[in-house]
This record gives structure tokens, sequence and C-alpha cells, in this order.
């Protein structure tokens, strides 16, 4: 028997035939003869990072913006850097944001103040009229 692809030929014995061991080299088949696609059955990749079959094996690369050995892969400095200046900004539009919007409730609230006040002082000068008219009467008649 002849086994291919590194598998191990186990021979015979008294209660079972020759065979050969492919475990761990990549192949199955009686010969070890079927590449095992280890990125559809075994996908021991990063999950920021690519899987390639290769003929009793497997790669791993990691994912443009990742930096690794394709089993580990993390964020590249770039695109940290990248992600923390989108983050600053966002917080700073939100900020700035709500500072306006607090800032026109503000000028809403006082605009509104003044309209009483001075629908309030009309009304006493509408009253104090009223009296200074009704004294002059009274003086003169």
């Amino acid at each position: 028997m002849k086994c291919l692809n590194n598998g191990v030929c186990i021979d015979q014995t008294a209660t079972e035939a020759a065979y050969c061991n492919c475990s761990g080299i990549g192949y199955n088949g009686e010969f070890c003869e079927n590449d095992i696609n280890e990125c559809l059955t075994n996908n021991a990749c990063d999950e920021h990072a690519i899987c390639a079959n290769s003929q009793g094996g497997f790669s791993c690369e990691c994912k443009e913006g990742y930096s690794g050995n394709g089993f580990n892969c993390n964020l590249s400095q770039n695109e940290k850097s990248e992600n923390n200046q989108a983050v600053g900004i966002g917080v700073g539009v939100t900020f700035g944001l709500l500072a306006l919007i607090i800032l026109v409730l503000l000028i809403l609230f006082f605009l509104r103040k003044k309209v009483n006040y001075l629908l309030l002082f009309q009304f006493n000068c509408f009253f104090f009229l009223q009296k200074l008219k009704t004294k002059e009467e009274e003086l003169s008649g």
C-alpha cells in the first residue's frame, strides 16, 4: 500500500487490514489523496482575516486596515487614529449642536419674559393714565 501526501501507512495486523493514517496532514481519503479545504471545515483564522486554502494546508492573512499573523488581527494604528479622529469630530459636533439648541431655548425664554414684562408695563401705564384722568376730572368738575 502506498500512502500519498505524507500519510502514514499502518501495516496489516491479524485483526485489521492495512490503511493510511491521514490525520493532521490536511488530506483525507483511502490513500490520503484528497485535499481538505480547511477554510471550510476548520477555519482558525481571525474574524478580520481571509483564509486561503492550499494543498495540504491553509494560510490566513489579515484584511486591509488590520495587522497581525492572520490568526490574531488587530486594528492598525492608522485605522485607530482615523477612528479616534472621527469619534472626536462626532462628539464635537454633537456638543456644538446641543449648545446651539440650549442657546436658542434661552433666547426664546428671555424674549417671552420680555414680552410679558412689556404687556405688564403697558397695562400698568394704561391703569395709571386712567387714574390720572379720573383725578383730573374730579379736580375740574
